[in-house]
């Protein structure tokens, strides 16, 4: 168990490192995190030794509720408005952090610092079995692949404002209609 301190630290760092991305984006200072959580860059280093690494502690834990989302719509009874939901939730859960929304682009660029972060990887795998039975249903066109949905969610998710992604992803989703 860490001591007291430490945690207090921890979770500081947390705290700041999420305002500080969701205001200035994934290159915000990690040297300006670890003064505004009134800690040295030695003990920011020692909790997170990369960027990566803080922004998995600050924002993984969201990312990896969308498996369980999709899990739970598979079995909807309409398999294209069980992706339509899903598409949604991601794009709210994208759009409410820029931080988050950032870092999750990055991770999808292979020369990217930030390539190791798997959260494209477990959004790519919960999307599978929604896509796949909204293309057996007939609803989506079948060359669409998995990784060019979330290529064009992706994309959405860059959109100025909640509303312009609400309005894109409706776009997307009638001009993927079979």
């Amino acid at each position: 168990m860490p001591r007291r301190d430490a945690q207090r630290n921890y979770e500081r760092l947390l705290t700041e490192g999420e305002v500080a991305f969701d205001r200035d984006g994934v290159g915000a200072s990690l040297d300006d995190i670890a003064k505004a959580a009134s800690v040295g860059n030695a003990t920011l280093y020692r909790h997170f030794p990369s960027r990566a690494a803080i922004l998995e502690a600050i924002y993984g834990e969201r990312v990896r509720t969308l498996p369980a989302v999709a899990a739970s719509l598979v079995t909807d009874g309409d398999p294209g408005a069980a992706l339509v939901t899903w598409l949604r939730t991601v794009i709210s859960l994208l759009n409410g952090s820029r931080g988050l929304r950032e870092a999750f682009e990055a991770a999808t660029m292979a020369d990217s610092e930030l390539r190791h972060i798997e959260w494209p990887q477990i959004v790519r795998a919960a999307a599978k079995p929604l896509l796949a039975n909204a293309q057996a249903a007939g609803v989506i066109r079948p060359d669409l692949t998995t990784a060019e949905l979330i290529t064009l969610l992706t994309a959405i998710a860059k959109a100025a404002t909640p509303a312009d992604a609400e309005r894109c992803l409706t776009l997307l989703i009638d001009g993927l209609g079979a």
